[in-house]
């Protein structure tokens, strides 16, 4: 018996020791490295500095150092890709934006001939300025670096004439243990997508002091019940955060519109075995 009892106390004593090997510290940063490049480029209609000009501001935040090379190369590809665009997946970090600043200056330039010819009908003090005067304004930013998990925003900001600009913020989720954006299927149960939007709409009604959802409609936003979950979100250790842009779920006075769901909310509706699961299901 006494054999016996060691030999148990051993193996429940390796298990133990296994377990605490496999907790993840929840408040640690991930041994991931980021660098950044920034750009403040202008450009004047007809190269003279008395004209319209476009200007073009841009921040790009990019992964530079972590332990395994190939996740390292895959979510560097994403950030390109996700600020770039899918032609610059390939490229070096500098090699993207030195094309980015390239090709929107490019861009502007096509209206030089439009620019030309109003100033010769209208003169150069009666042409409306603004109507020639663009503007960009990019960046990235990483919202959340712990428990294998990154989300990061990225947001723009333009003007191309006419009567106001607009903006447009877009979150991504990467699980750093295999480089994979993760999307709503990968943390939600099967046919989530009714439950969630009704917690969405409540959400949004309690941000808004309202107890029915169908009130908000009357502040400015369009039908509630097809406001949907739309893959656009973001994780930390305080939820789930939804954004929603301008014109997507309201008027544009209202603007973006970022929804909070607390994992107390929403773990009903969570796989327990997603990368998300020690968010949701960790006691704090």
């Amino acid at each position: 018996m006494k054999r016996k009892t060691l030999i148990f106390g051993l193996f429940l004593g390796f298990i133990l020791t296994n377990c605490k090997q496999s907790v993840v510290d929840v408040d640690k940063e991930n041994d991931i490295t980021f660098d950044s490049i920034t750009v403040n480029e202008q450009y004047y209609l007809l190269g003279d500095s008395t004209n319209p000009h476009c200007s073009l501001e841009s921040v790009f935040i990019y992964p530079s150092g972590y332990k395994d090379r190939d996740v390292l190369r895959k979510i560097n590809r994403h950030f390109l890709i996700s600020f770039f665009g899918e032609d610059t997946s390939s490229a070096s970090p500098e090699e993207a934006m030195a094309n980015y600043v390239n090709r929107y200056i490019s861009d502007y330039r096509e209206i030089e001939k439009d620019f030309a010819e109003e100033m010769e009908n209208m003169g150069k003090t009666m042409l409306p300025e603004a109507m020639f005067s663009y503007f960009e304004v990019s960046s990235n930013e990483i919202l959340y670096n712990k428990c294998d998990l990154i989300s990061y925003c990225i947001s723009v900001e333009y003007f191309t004439g006419g009567a106001h600009g607009d903006q447009g913020y877009n979150n991504y989720v990467l699980y750093l243990k295999t480089g994979d954006e993760l999307e709503e299927k990968d943390i939600f149960i099967d046919n989530y997508q009714d439950d969630l939007a009704q917690i969405i709409v409540d959400a949004i009604a309690a941000d808004y002091s309202v107890t029915d959802p169908s009130e908000l409609e009357n502040m400015g936003f369009f039908n509630v019940r097809e406001i949907y979950p739309n893959n656009n979100f973001y994780v930390n250790e305080d939820g789930i955060t939804y954004t929603f842009n301008n014109y997507e779920i309201a008027a544009r006075f209202i603007g973006k519109t970022d929804v909070l769901l607390p994992y107390d909310k929403i773990r009903h509706l969570m796989r327990e075995n997603s990368p998300v699961s020690i968010l949701a299901f960790t006691e704090k």
